[in-house]
């Protein structure tokens, strides 16, 4: 029941009874009354204590018990309140000392975890994941970034036992992508360098020069061919062939990159501001969707694809 009905059903009831109060009106009093029932503040009426008292007396009613929360860490029930701080009551524990506030669980199960990452790696934005799932924005955010920290971990793990092997072609590509802003002074550049090891997708971010193309490299098993474009820095690489003609499955693979991930696409809201949270997305979307570009079973290819199986189960 909310405030100005408790308010009306009061005064009909002071009115039947037959109050008549010297000082205040019977309206104000009967406000006073519900708002003191309810728990809610009024400091404009005016009534004092004393005849508040005395109505509430007289009518036998009592104020509705305030349910407080218990301890996070004790889980003890004698807690007190000990302020406001920023319009949030804050309550203090009398068996522990410890002082905290009143929030709401959002806690996730393992089922609405691994939606969020499917609705995340599938094109949607984080504020419009919060929306559906009735979760703060901190939170489908700090999912995101702990599962995409793991598996980017896992990943890098992977490579290197990955090195062992030897690939019958790798195909190699950078696509763009920026920070901040798609237009003005603001905006940072980022290259996505991608390879392509017999099927097997590689990737790291940086600039569009050697030293971040030396990290990818570095991280790339041996090949028989290496395809690329004519970029100059490829020139550094081994049985290199350079043509537009073998190119086009890593240029594929940048597409289902833009086409999986808001951040990359380009000329929309779902923009980056962070460097990392590039790396972390493009590991997530590698294990939760792995794709090998390549018709042909290698040992590399079987390797990576029982290695990201492996790390798919561990990371939900």
């Amino acid at each position: 029941m909310d405030l100005v009905t408790l308010a009306q059903l009061i005064l009909l009831i002071l009115r039947n009874l037959n109050f008549k109060p010297r000082k205040h009106n019977l309206e104000d009093i009967a406000y006073a009354i519900s708002a003191y029932l309810l728990g809610v503040q009024i400091t404009k009426l005016g009534i004092p204590p004393s005849t508040l008292y005395y109505y509430t007396k007289k009518l036998g009613v009592k104020r509705r018990k305030e349910e407080r929360p218990t301890c996070p860490s004790c889980n003890s029930n004698k807690v007190i309140k000990n302020g406001l701080s920023r319009g949030k009551t804050k309550y203090k524990c009398k068996t522990c000392k410890r002082t905290f506030y009143q929030t709401p669980n959002h806690k996730l199960g393992r089922d609405q975890k691994e939606r969020i990452l499917k609705e995340y790696l599938n094109r949607m934005s984080m504020r419009g994941i919060a929306k559906v799932e009735g979760k703060p924005l901190t939170t489908v955010y700090s999912l995101i970034k702990r599962k995409g920290v793991e598996a980017y971990v896992n990943l890098l793990v992977l490579q290197e036992q990955l090195k062992g092997f030897t690939a019958k072609v790798t195909i190699l590509d950078e696509s763009w992508t920026y920070l901040r802003v798609r237009h003005g002074p603001k905006r940072e550049d980022i290259w996505i360098w991608n390879a392509l090891a017999d099927g097997t997708p590689f990737f790291t971010t940086g600039d569009r020069d050697y030293g971040s193309f030396r990290f990818l490299l570095n991280s790339l098993p041996k090949s028989e061919v290496n395809y690329t474009d004519n970029y100059s820095v490829y020139q550094v690489l081994d049985n290199h062939i350079a043509s537009k003609k073998y190119t086009y499955t890593v240029e594929s693979y940048n597409s289902y990159c833009r086409a999986h991930l808001a951040r990359l696409a380009r000329d929309t809201r779902g923009g980056n501001r962070s460097k990392r949270m590039v790396d972390y997305s493009l590991a997530l979307l590698n294990v939760m969707y792995p794709v090998i570009y390549s018709r042909e079973i290698t040992p590399l290819n079987e390797a990576y694809r029982k290695g990201v199986e492996n790390i798919r189960e561990n990371l939900i």
